[in-house]
């Protein structure tokens, strides 16, 4: 009787470390897709941020004057007036 309620206590607690080893496998495999979902974030900042400059860098060389008249309430007024 003995040996039976120690493999029925045995039994009882490796049910619990098994679930707790399955959880842990669990989290660190969606600890690790969440790192590499991280790091391609990054790059893609990174990569979107080089591209942001290079739009300021050529609004701010670009010559804008030529292309916008200046604005005369008078003379530019809506067909529908």
């Amino acid at each position: 009787m003995t040996k039976q309620k120690n493999l029925n206590e045995q039994a009882s607690f490796s049910a619990p470390i098994e679930d707790l080893q399955v959880r842990i496998t669990f989290l660190d495999d969606l600890v690790e897709q969440l790192n590499e979902q991280v790091s391609r974030q990054s790059v893609e900042i990174a990569d979107l941020k080089k591209q942001m400059q290079f739009l300021y860098q050529r609004i701010e060389s670009a010559d804008l004057s030529d292309g916008i008249a200046t604005f005369d309430p008078l003379a530019d007024r809506p067909p529908h007036y």
